[in-house]
């Protein structure tokens, strides 16, 4: 960023002059830039292009909420401008500004860290059902219908003559998958109750320190869509208990590890759990089908080995989809 926007950005939420400022490297899409003041250490996040206004006033809104309930661990807790307001907007673009947590992620997580995250998100699950927080979108079951409309429209553009190595494996890998994505009780998964959630919630965006966890961060998706809390802690799963040697498989011990900790502080059914196949089936189809978006839009982030990993994370969860629900429950 430009040291005179910067410049007039910090005026603008008088937090002194600026030292420094680098641009965060984590996270798929990243607008993030870690500022060092002569008032202290700030993150100044930029809305991205996609997103609503209405979605991060909803965010700010959430995150507020959160710190009001003594939400036991750090979160961006957003600072006000000279105007009294949490965010600015500056030659079309929107800004907001929070204070830096201290704390860094852990790459792979133990028992001591999947119990400490399960506690961490049966309170936080705890804390959004009583709340009356409501983004107003529509919920998800399985986002199938939005997944199975835009594989159709890549299927259209490459036809049946593939042209190269990218096409050859997305028309090859979508035959298999389209079938599973059908196959999915929509029907019963509509039933469970649905809220305004993190949904990302992994092992980047959790903070530690002294091998304790602190804080948690990017909350950006609260605003987009509503969904069940097992969506919520399959995310977590998927990223925290993968297999070591097989890494599109979920290690049954870490999970059922994980499931048994989180119902200590937060009731889970049978019937919720039971959809944990189910979710990561779809969500690896999701990824699959982004893989693809991504190849085609910025190439030089993407990577044409992830269609076929998450074509088999999708396909290994929905074929053992029994053996998974017998040694987790």
């Amino acid at each position: 960023m430009e040291k005179q926007k910067l410049k007039e950005l910090l005026i603008l939420w008088n937090l002194g002059e600026p030292l420094s400022c680098k641009k965060a490297k984590k996270g798929v899409v990243n607008l993030n830039w870690i500022v060092k003041t002569t008032k202290g250490k700030y993150i100044l996040r930029e809305l991205g292009k996609n997103k609503k206004l209405k979605e991060l006033n909803f965010e700010l809104e959430y995150l507020d909420y959160l710190s009001s309930k003594k939400f036991p661990y750090k979160i961006p807790t957003p600072i006000r401008n000279r105007k009294g307001s949490f965010f600015e907007q500056k030659n079309k673009a929107i800004f907001w500004m929070y204070e830096f947590i201290e704390g860094r992620d852990i790459k792979r997580f133990g028992y001591p860290e999947l119990r400490e995250c399960a506690k961490m998100m049966a309170l936080y699950h705890g804390l959004i059902e009583n709340s009356h927080l409501d983004n107003k979108t529509s919920y998800s079951d399985f986002a199938r219908k939005e997944i199975l409309e835009e594989i159709k429209s890549f299927l259209n553009k490459i036809g049946n003559s593939p042209k190269n190595e990218k096409e050859k494996i997305f028309l090859k890998e979508s035959n298999k998958l389209v079938p599973l994505l059908n196959e999915l009780n929509v029907k019963e998964y509509s039933k469970l109750k649905k809220y305004s959630l993190h949904r990302d919630i992994n092992p980047e965006n959790t903070l530690w320190k002294n091998k304790k966890l602190v804080g948690v961060i990017d909350f950006e998706n609260v605003g987009e869509i509503k969904d069940t809390l097992m969506k919520d802690i399959t995310g977590m799963l998927q990223y925290s208990c993968r297999d070591k040697k097989y890494p599109y498989k979920l290690d049954l011990k870490l999970t059922k590890f994980f499931l048994k900790e989180y119902k200590k502080y937060h009731r889970l059914s049978k019937t919720e759990i039971s959809f944990l196949p189910d979710i990561i089936t779809a969500g690896a189809i999701e990824d699959f089908s982004y893989s693809y978006w991504m190849l085609l839009n910025d190439p030089k982030r993407a990577k044409l080995y992830r269609l076929k990993l998450y074509s088999k994370v999708a396909q290994w969860h929905s074929k053992n989809r029994e053996k998974i629900l017998k040694k987790i429950m």
